[in-house]
């Protein structure tokens, strides 16, 4: 008989005793006092993903995460049995947590309105958050997304949000686009594969063209047409924080890439723009180079000539320059 190596492995791994005991009790509900064990053994990370963790073990969870000062990231993805019960009560931990920077929620499938909108209201309390993971909780709709626009509103400690996969619609991205055109801490936040529409792309638009702190967007494989780009460009126009954006993947044309390639003519602050370029059109190729060219512009501008000017005094007769003197430079760039 021929055997082969690799088969022979894997089957010797099923006959392991010692792997089919840790998949069966990976696959067991956890209880009350493996919960508490788990917490108490935790450093500053507590790795929780895909285990049988019900809404239950999520309420110990909460419990035990209002008296733990050490732990800084929780895990939970893929933790597709806790519910809204559950997440209703992690969110009343975090209401009292301060210690708790990251949390990564993704593929919780379980959670719905109910359970997302507890848990992005805490973010109006809770400072210490400086990254949330939701991305593929695709059962969380409007009634979340129009809570957490209502959180980034008052929010100054998140930096990193990730939403990818979810079903944000136009009315989710409508209070998105409100809360980005106050908040002053989020840095990066992911809609890839979200499907943005026409009143989508308008809706965030207009919050970036207030927006003074978010660095990067991305908005890959979300069927974003030439209005939707056209409404972007018009928003990007406008914006002097964001470095990053991702559009690839996207179905906008010629028209489409013509809106951003204008869009650069006014925006000094884009480094990288992620687009899907046609291939084989002289005139998507044009485009592609002066879309280049003008990135690396605003590439030199704000990596080396703004620098170089906020640090030589020379052109004041060696005097230090004021505070105000930058930020305006700054602001006019």
């Amino acid at each position: 008989s021929v055997q082969c190596g690799g088969v022979v492995v894997a089957a010797r791994r099923l006959r392991d005793p010692r792997l089919e005991k840790e998949r069966r009790s990976r696959e067991m509900p956890l209880m009350r006092a493996q919960v508490l064990e788990l917490l108490d053994s935790a450093g500053d990370t507590l790795e929780l993903s895909k285990r049988e963790l019900s809404d239950d073990g999520c309420k110990v969870l909460a419990e035990g995460l209002q008296n733990k000062r050490t732990l800084k990231n929780l895990i939970l993805s893929g933790c597709s049995r806790i519910g809204n019960k559950g997440f209703k009560a992690l969110a009343e931990g975090l209401k009292i947590n301060n210690s708790l920077t990251s949390i990564d929620l993704s593929y919780c499938t379980g959670i719905g309105d109910e359970g997302g909108e507890a848990l992005t209201e805490v973010l109006k309390i809770n400072t210490s958050l400086t990254s949330m993971d939701l991305s593929h909780c695709y059962n969380i709709l409007t009634r979340c997304f129009k809570a957490l626009g209502e959180s980034l509103k008052f929010n100054r400690g998140l930096t990193i949000i990730n939403l990818s996969g979810c079903r944000i619609g136009d009315e989710g991205y409508k209070a998105l686009g409100e809360g980005l055109k106050t908040n002053t801490a989020l840095k990066s936040i992911n809609l890839s594969s979200c499907g943005v529409g026409h009143e989508g792309c308008i809706a965030l638009s207009e919050g970036l063209k207030s927006n003074e702190a978010l660095t990067s967007i991305e908005l890959s494989d979300c069927e974003i047409g030439d209005e939707g780009c056209k409404a972007l460009a018009e928003g990007l126009e406008s914006n002097k924080a964001l470095t990053t954006v991702d559009l690839s993947g996207n179905t906008f044309t010629e028209d489409g890439f013509d809106e951003l390639a204008n869009m650069l003519e006014v925006n000094t602050t884009l480094r990288r723009l992620n687009i899907d370029w046609p291939r084989g059109l002289s005139c998507a190729s044009n485009r592609r180079k002066i879309v280049e060219k003008r990135l690396n512009e605003n590439a030199v501008l704000r990596d080396r000539t703004v620098p170089m000017v906020l640090s030589n005094s020379a052109f004041l007769g060696g005097a230090e320059i004021p505070d105000e003197l930058k930020e305006l430079i700054v602001s006019y760039l």
